[in-house]
């Protein structure tokens, strides 16, 4: 028998879904061309949440498999895919790090936005080659922490604080180091800077005032050393700042 999912876990996901940045179809389109995903081609998303990114691979042909470990994203990903009238779409209940399908089954293994959620990176993006063919492209997006140890984990506290079920956003060099250890071929890498505003940032998982209030006095105190790696610059009564969306994608060699 499935899960009852909370009233309130329910309305949390709904809003999550629901938040531009979460969205962002023009995004997604394109994270959908960097992958190289071509019609007919088997694509697996891993971690899709409310499932955007498998959307723009079924929008680009592909037979998309869409997985996610949270039932309540799931639940809006497969009516939000009915809605669309989606085919070739499949989503599934499934661990990260236990993917339930034969090795080297897919064309193209695909994760946005999704690695630092990860309980063990490492294990979930070995999964990830193992069910990639030969020749074929396993392809992440997440944004990456600084490559100083205390910047990084400066910025780590401030998700944690917006969002619980963070676990931690890697610097750029740890995630190549993960696609070598599986035995993948680095064939390109993308990064981009992305401005961010603070209270939009703080909406997309709405935590807690006094939560909130601390993330706001930890940005501030961030400002004149850069003890994040943020470049936070007050603005008003708010603050901006950037962050780096990495983009990888690697070969599965022969």
């Amino acid at each position: 028998m499935p899960t009852e999912i909370p009233t309130w876990l329910r309305q949390r996901a709904e809003a999550y879904a629901r938040h531009p940045l979460v969205r962002r179809p023009v995004l997604r389109s394109r994270f959908a061309r960097f992958a190289g995903v071509k019609r007919d081609d088997r694509v697996l998303d891993v971690g899709t949440g409310p499932g955007y990114n498998a959307f723009a691979l079924a929008a680009a042909g592909a037979v998309a498999t869409a997985v996610d470990w949270r039932p309540e994203l799931l639940e809006i990903a497969r009516a939000e895919a009915k809605r669309r009238r989606l085919g070739g779409l499949t989503f599934l209940k499934v661990e990260p790090a236990s993917l339930p399908f034969d090795t080297a089954y897919f064309d193209v293994v695909t994760s946005a936005g999704a690695v630092h959620h990860f309980a063990s990176p490492q294990a979930a993006i070995a999964e990830m080659a193992r069910v990639c063919r030969s020749g074929g492209h396993v392809v992440l997006e997440d944004v990456v922490a600084s490559e100083q140890p205390v910047r990084a984990r400066y910025y780590n506290r401030l998700e944690r604080l917006r969002d619980r079920s963070h676990q931690r956003l890697l610097p750029l060099s740890e995630v190549v180091a993960l696609l070598g250890q599986a035995a993948l071929l680095v064939r390109r890498v993308e990064v981009q800077p992305s401005l961010r505003e603070f209270n939009e940032w703080l909406g997309v998982s709405r935590p807690p005032y006094r939560r909130s209030e601390r993330i706001r006095h930890l940005l501030q105190g961030s400002v004149e050393q850069d003890l994040s790696g943020l470049e936070v610059q007050p603005e008003d009564d708010t603050f901006l700042f950037v962050q780096q969306l990495a983009w990888l994608l690697a070969e599965k060699p022969g």
